[in-house]
């Protein structure tokens, strides 16, 4: 297609154009120096990627020990500081408790030895250091700790310890001592099952199991990616540079990712993402640099082959970085420990894949030479020209067929992308997050034979006395009965326990009489102030179990409602619990997205403007990119909710809805990961255009070179996401097969074809104003 005949406004005339952006400019100086500093001082610098790597290992070993579960609740929403007065204000141990879940399908719980048994494991229980309280089935015959058939039970067990840490160890150590009762009551009942749950012991879980996770599928991963590495370059130094400088980067990055943990709380997730992205980017980073280098190497000098690889590949990778990095810092923004730390985590990993790239790589490169080319598997020179023949014909045809490759391949990518209209991200009260067999799920399975479906979905209710009198005393009784007894009617509830019915059979009357003197029937009854009452006396709780019939949308429509409805007269009410969690989380949610779009979009729009001096090639970059986004969520719901091919990767059902932090971590990721292949292309492209001024030459000619790379590139990221899809935690499940897409089809559809169609479309528009005259 001829490029279109109007031509740009004054400041585009050829010289202009040709000319390099100042940007360009002023990073190759700065860039040769670093160049000509690791050329002379090889050496050193691998010995200090030595150390580094060293202590990296070592922390990369102990990070699991020190990252955090799920944060529970925005900080700051009505919710969180309800949760925060639950912990400060009461007295109950069982406001986080962990819980012991045990399931005897042949005995009887009301009856000896099934009862003996969990009397007998109680005060096992009860002597461990720093256990604060246990309460069983045993002490008072209380059925809400028994199923309806009498086959499951639950032990409450209250811990003392408030860091993580020390959770943590409590879990281990409860999971210790019920090593010999496990088998104590296997021989009773040979079908017996025994398990710890609760949020302490599913955070030491999805810890141990993210941590395995991480490692199998970098296990999975490495031996394709050295595959793809060796039909790239073709011997197998070439190949094992990037391949063992992916490693490094990794291996230094969980290390310092360590060191972030000690400083701060950071997610299970951290040591997944820093895998995932440094793997990824580590290896491509480097499997650019050794093309560039391998480029110059074929007619100069080692020494100054080392330098120009630097300068030309290290302006491409510290741009890109930047962008990554961009993309990466708007999860910043949200109010998420989770996203949050994905955000920093993976910024971390980035700086320290670029610092190997312009360093550890070159300095390597410096030392073998010629070596490099050693140890040949494929024939380097068989399959190039034949490969860069194709590129070139692909690249022709497309330029002069723009419209017909926009519609072809465009319709690919928003067919990828349709399903994306459908996704719910509503609250949902399933235990999808914990996969089966992990005793964490186990034992939350075993518990909704005890409560019901929604016994995790409990809503908590402060109650607050605002006038100055303790919350139980006689004015403010026949409130709390009126509030309790209309607790108890709506349908949606199943069950009520207050301080104004905890005691069955009691009748309001008897209340009045009990709490006639509030103090001393506390004294008298100290389980209702443990349980129900703050050391103030001004707050009672009101726990609400809604009802097993009640759907994920009545139990998150009743939260709601109650933190409109408190007692009549001088009341107040906060609301938390899991609906109530999510509801404000929700908000805080929706409330950040537009600012992280803006920050994301708007600082990688002027990045670009500043790299390429253009102002049509950075909306066109941020509009791909959004394309390849859009693919990869398509997928991510059409997979994980809809069901679509859902027993391919291992997923035990479909999900009724997405978490909204998926799409805002693949949002934020592939953004920034796919922006790489933007850049890899609209530096080359640019680079042709420099020559001539001819933008479809420009265009071929630049598809041609970069394409294989691109290429390579991207299959390596596909091979390392997708091994974190075969991960048995749904939320890695849902964020590698989210960035496999996405990076699939933007190295494949966007970048070789959509790209070259646009570019031909737009001509020397692409360009301009370009660099101002001087």
């Amino acid at each position: 297609m001829e490029e279109p005949s109007s031509a740009p406004p004054a400041e585009s005339p050829a010289a202009a154009l040709r000319a390099p952006p100042d940007a360009a400019v002023g990073l190759n100086a700065p860039l040769r120096l670093l160049g000509h500093a690791v050329v002379q001082h090889p050496w050193r610098i691998l010995a200090v990627w030595l150390i580094a790597v060293l202590l990296g290992a070592w922390g990369a070993h102990r990070l699991p020990q020190v990252t955090l579960g799920v944060e529970g609740g925005a900080p700051g929403s009505p919710s969180k500081r309800a949760t925060d007065a639950l912990r400060d204000d009461f007295n109950n141990p069982f406001i986080d408790p962990l819980v012991v879940a045990v399931s005897a399908p042949h005995l009887q719980v009301d009856a000896a030895p099934y009862l003996d048994w969990v009397k007998e494991t109680g005060r096992v229980l009860a002597a461990l250091p720093g256990m604060r309280d246990v309460r069983s089935f045993a002490d008072d015959k209380d059925t809400r700790l028994r199923s309806p058939d009498g086959h499951v039970t639950t032990l409450l067990l209250g811990l003392r310890a408030t860091s993580h840490a020390d959770r943590q160890q409590a879990v281990v150590a409860v999971r210790a001592s019920l090593t010999p009762r496990r088998a104590a009551l296997l021989a009773l009942d040979s079908a017996a099952q025994v398990a710890v749950t609760g949020n302490a012991a599913a955070d030491f879980d999805v810890n141990t199991w993210s941590a395995r996770g991480g490692d199998r599928a970098e296990k999975q991963a490495l031996p394709l990616t050295l595959a793809i590495l060796l039909v790239a370059f073709g011997t197998l130094v070439a190949a094992g540079l990037p391949f063992l400088t992916g490693i490094a980067t990794t291996t230094v990055s969980l290390g310092s990712a360590f060191l972030l943990a000690e400083v701060m709380p950071v997610s299970n997730l951290l040591g997944n993402v820093v895998t995932m992205i440094g793997l990824a980017i580590g290896i491509d980073y480097s499997l650019l640099m050794v093309t560039y280098y391998r480029e110059h190497a074929e007619s100069a000098p080692v020494a100054e082959s080392v330098v120009a690889a630097v300068a030309r590949g290290g302006r491409t990778i510290a741009w890109s970085g930047v962008t990554v990095i961009i993309g990466l810092l708007g999860l910043l923004l949200s109010p998420l420990l989770e996203t949050r730390t994905v955000g920093i985590g993976g910024a971390l990993v980035v700086c320290v894949s670029v610092l190997a790239a312009l360093t550890l790589l070159p300095a390597a490169l410096t030392l073998l030479g010629s070596r490099l080319e050693w140890l040949p598997v494929i024939p380097r020179h068989r399959g190039r020209p034949r490969l860069l023949a194709f590129w070139r014909r692909l690249g022709s045809w497309i330029v002069r067929h723009p419209y017909i490759t926009l519609l072809l391949a465009g319709g690919v990518v928003l067919a990828l992308a349709s399903p994306l209209l459908r996704i719910r991200t509503s609250f949902a009260n399933q235990r999808w997050f914990l996969p089966p067999g992990m005793e964490s799920r186990l034992g939350a399975d075993l518990v909704t034979a005890v409560r019901g479906d929604n016994a995790a979905n409990a809503i908590y209710l402060l109650v607050r006395s605002e006038d100055g009198r303790p919350v139980l005393d006689p004015a403010h009784l026949q409130s709390l009965f009126d509030y309790s007894a209309s607790l108890e009617r709506d349908a949606r509830v199943g069950a009520v326990s207050s301080p104004v019915n905890l005691q069955a059979g009691l009748e309001p009357d008897d209340y009045r009489t009990l709490y006639a003197d509030p103090e001393q029937a506390l004294k008298d009854y100290p389980e209702i102030g443990q349980l129900f009452v703050s050391r103030d006396r001004r707050a009672a709780l009101f726990e609400v179990t809604p009802a097993d019939r009640a759907s994920a949308a009545d139990v998150l429509h009743l939260s709601r409602e109650l933190q409109t409805r408190a007692p009549a007269g001088a009341f107040s009410v906060l609301v938390t619990g899991a609906a109530a969690g999510y509801d404000d989380f929700n908000n805080e949610m929706l409330h950040s997205l537009p600012r992280i779009f803006a920050f994301v979009v708007g600082a990688t729009l002027l990045m670009l403007f500043t790299a390429f001096r253009s102002f049509l090639l950075p909306v066109k970059a941020v509009l791909m990119n959004l394309l390849a986004v859009a693919a990869g969520m398509g997928a991510v719901v059409a997979i994980f909710q809809l069901g679509w091919l859902n027993g391919l990767i291992g997923l035990e059902h479909p999900v009724a809805s997405i978490p909204l932090e998926i799409p805002l971590m693949v949002f934020c990721m592939s953004f920034g990961l796919s922006m790489d292949y933007e850049l890899f292309l609209l530096f080359r492209i640019q680079q042709e255009f420099y020559r001539d001024a001819d933008n479809n030459r420009a265009t071929v000619e630049g598809l041609a070179s970069v394409a294989p790379v691109i290429t390579g590139a991207g299959l390596i990221m596909v091979v390392v996401f997708g091994a974190f899809v075969g991960a048995a935690l749904p939320v890695l499940k849902m964020i590698g097969v989210g960035l496999c897409v996405a990076v699939l089809v933007d190295a494949t559809v966007v970048r070789a074809l959509i790209v070259p169609a646009v570019m031909a479309l737009a001509g020397r528009w692409n360009w301009y104003p370009g660099r101002r005259p001087v």
